[in-house]
C-alpha cells in the first residue's frame, strides 16, 4: 500500500530559507539593523549577504570589523588562496567604510575603539596595509590624506616623516610602553625564582607559579580599558619573553616555562601575528611578500568546531590535544606521556620523535626579531612612497 513520503530535507532547508528572507524583508530597516543584525554572528551575516544585494549592502560594515580585527580569510576551501582577508574583499565593494570608527572586540578580548585602517595598523598586518595602498586607496576621495591622519592618531608619539630608523619602538604609545616595562621587570623576577627553584617532582615552588600569574596578567586588558592608540600587542613582548628563556639556566623548568609563559603570550598577540606563528616563522614557512595563512590561527575556529592550526592529519599515538604550537616552524606539540618535562612534537609532514622544547626557543626568539625588522621595514617603504606622493600632489597644486 503507497503511503505520502515527507518532502527531503534539502526541500525543508529551502523552504525554511525562503520563509526566513520573506519574514526579514517585512521588518522596517531600522529594526533589522539596529535590533537584528548587530546581534547575529559573522558567519550568520556573511550568509545573508549572499541572498542580496540589499541584505549585502546592509551588513557591510558590521561584517567588515569582526573580519578585520580577527584577520578573518576570505575562504575556508583548501583550494583557494589562503592568504585573502574576508575585509578586503568587503572594502573592495564598499570603500568608504574604510576610515568609519566603532568599538570592536578582539579574539583575546581587548576592547579597541578604531576604524577597519586603525585596526589593521594596530595589530601589525602589513600585508592588509599594502593590499589597502594598493586597491582601496586610490577608489576614496583624499584616502591618502584620510590614511595619513588617522595613521598620525593611532601613533601619536612617532615621527613624522618617518625616519630612515623606523623600528617598531616608534609605534609605542604611554600603554605600550608602561606594559614593556612592567613585563620586562616581572621577567627578571620569575628568572631569579626559576634558577633557585629545584622543580621537585617537575613542579614549580608557590613563589615561582604566583610570579608567573602576575605576569600573565600583565599580558591581559585591563579592566573597562579601551584601546584607542598604539599596537594591540608589541612584538617587543615575545622578544623578551625568550630573551628570559634563553637566559635561564639549564633544567627541568623548561616545559613549565613553555606552558605557563610562551604559550599566554603567543595567546596575547594580535591575530595575524598568531597566524604567522601558527604556520612558523622561519624564512622557509613565512612569506613575506604573501603574508601569512589566513586559515590557520589558534582562536580561529572551523565550522565542525576543532582550532584549524591544533587539528591533526595523523595521530596514531592518540596523544591527545596539543599544547602549544612552535612559533618557530609551526610543529605541534604535546606533552610526553614517557619523559617528564619533554614534549613529543608533530611536523607537517609526519610524526616525530621526542625532544626537549628548548632546542628550537633561541631560533624562535631570533624569529620574533627578524618579524619586527621586516615588518617595520615594509611599513617605511609603504608610507614613505605614500609621503612622497602627497608631497608631489601638493607641489602641483601650488604650481598650477
Amino acid at each position: 500500500m503507497s503511503t505520502n513520503r515527507p518532502l527531503s530535507n534539502k526541500t525543508d532547508n529551502n523552504s525554511h530559507h525562503e520563509d526566513t528572507l520573506f519574514r526579514l524583508s517585512n521588518l522596517p530597516k531600522e529594526i533589522r539593523q539596529e535590533e537584528l543584525y548587530v546581534r547575529s554572528p559573522l558567519s550568520a551575516l556573511g550568509l545573508l549577504a549572499q541572498t542580496s544585494s540589499e541584505y549585502e549592502k546592509d551588513t557591510a560594515y558590521l561584517r567588515l570589523l569582526p573580519a578585520a580585527i580577527h584577520a578573518v580569510p576570505e575562504f575556508l576551501d583548501a583550494k583557494e588562496n589562503a592568504t585573502a582577508l574576508a575585509s578586503i574583499a568587503i572594502l573592495k565593494k564598499h570603500p568608504e567604510l574604510l576610515f568609519i570608527k566603532k568599538k570592536v572586540t578582539d579574539h583575546y578580548g581587548r576592547e579597541i575603539w578604531a576604524s577597519p585602517y586603525q585596526i589593521f595598523l594596530g595589530a601589525g598586518d602589513i600585508w592588509a596595509l599594502r593590499q589597502i595602498q594598493k586597491d582601496i586607496l586610490p577608489l576614496i576621495e583624499n584616502g591618502e590624506v584620510q590614511a595619513e591622519a588617522q595613521f598620525k592618531e593611532q601613533f601619536p608619539n612617532c615621527p613624522w616623516p618617518l625616519p630612515e630608523n623606523f623600528s617598531e619602538e616608534m609605534l609605542y604609545d604611554d600603554r605600550n610602553k608602561h606594559q614593556i616595562e612592567e613585563i620586562v621587570e616581572q621577567l627578571a623576577t620569575i628568572k631569579l625564582l626559576i634558577d633557585v627553584d629545584p622543580f621537585n617532582n617537575n613542579k614549580p615552588l608557590d613563589a615561582t607559579k604566583q610570579a608567573v600569574e602576575t605576569l600573565c596578567k600583565l599580558f591581559q586588558p585591563k579592566l573597562g580599558e579601551v584601546i584607542r592608540s598604539g599596537l594591540h600587542f608589541p612584538l617587543a613582548i615575545m622578544k623578551e619573553v625568550y630573551k628570559t628563556y634563553n637566559a635561564l639556566q639549564q633544567g627541568h623548568w623548561s616545559s613549565f616555562f613553555t606552558l605557563a609563559v610562551i604559550k599566554p603570550a603567543l595567546d596575547a598577540l594580535s591575530t595575524v601575528d598568531g597566524q604567522c606563528c601558527q604556520g612558523g616563522l622561519s624564512e622557509r614557512e613565512l612569506d613575506m611578500e604573501k603574508g601569512p595563512n589566513r586559515r590557520c590561527h589558534s582562536s580561529y575556529w572551523y565550522p565542525l568546531g576543532r582550532p584549524l592550526s591544533l587539528t591533526l592529519v595523523n595521530d596514531k599515538k592518540k596523544r591527545g590535544a596539543a599544547v602549544i604550537v612552535d612559533p618557530y616552524d609551526g610543529d605541534v606539540l604535546f606533552i610526553s606521556s614517557s619523559v617528564p618535562g619533554y614534549f613529543d612534537y608533530y611536523t607537517k609532514s609526519a610524526c616525530g620523535g621526542r625532544f626537549g622544547d628548548g632546542s628550537g626557543a633561541g631560533v624562535a626568539g631570533e624569529c620574533f626579531g627578524k618579524l619586527m625588522e621586516s615588518k617595520s621595514s615594509s611599513l617605511w617603504e609603504l608610507l614613505c612612497s605614500r609621503a612622497q606622493r602627497s608631497q608631489h600632489t601638493i607641489v602641483m597644486n601650488i604650481t598650477k
